[in-house]
């Protein structure tokens, strides 16, 4: 295991003398020291993992400070392990600096990082190297040390900041799915509750993405309670914020899973639309029409809602023939060779036919659904010419009009 540490300039203070480091409690279980006093920590490294495992990254001062060290401590000076591609030059080009920090960190072996010297900013700028790179892979580095001043130049307890590193890998991984849905795949968290947080959130976004809303509001609960739980944790201020904010969504599609097929249908297009899922908006608020008039279908007296209930408990129920032959009804008045609304197969085909014949304006709504029926096709097909804005300012009108013909208006009279 390779320890990548930031040199600084601490060297033996005369007046305090060495001081005591400890690991603290967690890193017992892991670590143990040869001794508890070194004059800093690079000398703690080599002494405890091995020259050859330590990789410093290092101005020109640091370096002859820390050679100071090493002599006072070991009686030698291990320019072996002080690698030139590892030379900071210029500690104003942050740039450089984190492709050095990047670089030391890219191999294929496991890493502790060290950050308890350094010149102010380059700490930071490790600390931004290693959240990306962990976006990528967290288990590479295995550790994150940081010795803590308990008592002045006297005392340090060297303590993991791995866990910080997996706050800020939570906070972005919650903000991802917040404006997109979409779950950074980031590798397995330590902490059991984020990790299996990242998994529902990836399961729920598997759900909405592939338009299986009946399996999503299968796994909405167990994600809730693990929300739930991981509030109460005071260690997540970082991210609390955007956890609440999902918290609240998934609650809204909760209830929205037990609300009728066409109003769960479209609402779902509602929220897909803005997020920049127009084919799967388009193909939700299609089936939303298709739901509309097959539940209205069943409101035009009992012989149809038994027609339709018994087509529902048949071996060749399929939603799909419902909601096409359906929608297909209301735009054309007519069916041929279909499944369940056949010409020959009672009553119920005419009495639908006559009750739509009554309807006033019915021709605007069948209109509405050509063009509902355009958009999907195109978008579906790869036909579409118009520019992703267009068709997401046409998927919100065709949205408005649903809005206005079957919630406003009702206008085949959905009484489900």
């Amino acid at each position: 295991m390779k320890v990548v540490t930031i040199l600084g300039r601490i060297a033996k203070n005369e007046k305090f003398g060495i001081p005591i480091y400890r690991y603290d409690d967690k890193l017992k279980g892991s670590f143990s020291l040869k001794r508890e006093r070194y004059i800093n920590m690079f000398s703690l490294l080599i002494d405890n993992f091995g020259a050859q495992n330590v990789v410093p990254i290092f101005t020109k001062l640091a370096k002859e400070a820390q050679t100071k060290v090493l002599m006072e401590e070991f009686h030698a000076e291990y320019n072996e392990i002080f690698d030139d591609r590892n030379f900071i030059d210029d500690e104003k080009d942050f740039y450089k600096i984190l492709r050095i920090i990047n670089d030391a960190t890219s191999g294929n072996e496991e890493y502790i990082i060290d950050l308890s010297h350094g010149f102010r900013h380059i700490p930071i700028l490790a600390t931004i190297s290693l959240i990306s790179q962990s976006l990528n892979n967290t288990n590479k580095i295995k550790h994150i040390f940081f010795a803590k001043e308990k008592v002045p130049y006297k005392n340090y307890e060297i303590i993991d900041l791995k866990e910080y590193l997996e706050l800020a890998n939570m906070s972005y991984v919650l903000e991802s799915f917040n404006h997109n849905y979409t779950v950074a795949l980031v590798s397995k968290f330590k902490n059991k509750n984020f990790r299996d947080l990242a998994s529902q959130l990836s399961t729920i976004s598997n759900h909405i993405l592939s338009n299986s809303l009946k399996a999503l509001n299968n796994d909405i609960s167990k994600i809730l309670n693990n929300i739930d739980f991981i509030l109460k944790n005071e260690q997540i201020e970082t991210f609390k914020s955007s956890l609440e904010d999902i918290r609240q969504h998934i609650m809204e599609l909760q209830r929205i899973g037990v609300e009728k097929d066409s109003t769960k249908f479209y609402k779902m297009s509602r929220i897909l639309t803005p997020k920049g899922y127009l084919l799967n908006a388009i193909t939700l608020l299609f089936e939303a029409i298709g739901y509309y008039c097959a539940e209205s279908f069943e409101c035009f007296g009992d012989d149809i809602k038994t027609h339709i209930n018994n087509f529902k408990k048949s071996k060749e129920f399929n939603a799909y023939d419902l909601t096409h032959e359906s929608r297909t009804f209301v735009k054309r008045m007519k069916l041929r060779g279909e499944v369940y609304l056949t010409e020959d197969g009672g009553m119920a085909y005419t009495s639908i036919q006559k009750k739509l014949k009554s309807i006033k304006a019915l021709s605007n709504f069948g209109d509405f659904i050509k063009d509902a029926e355009k958009l999907r096709n195109n978008l579906a097909h790869g036909n579409a010419r118009e520019k992703i804005e267009d068709s997401k300012r046409e998927l919100l009108k065709l949205l408005d009009k649903y809005n206005s013909f079957c919630i406003q208006q009702n206008i085949l009279g959905n009484k489900i």
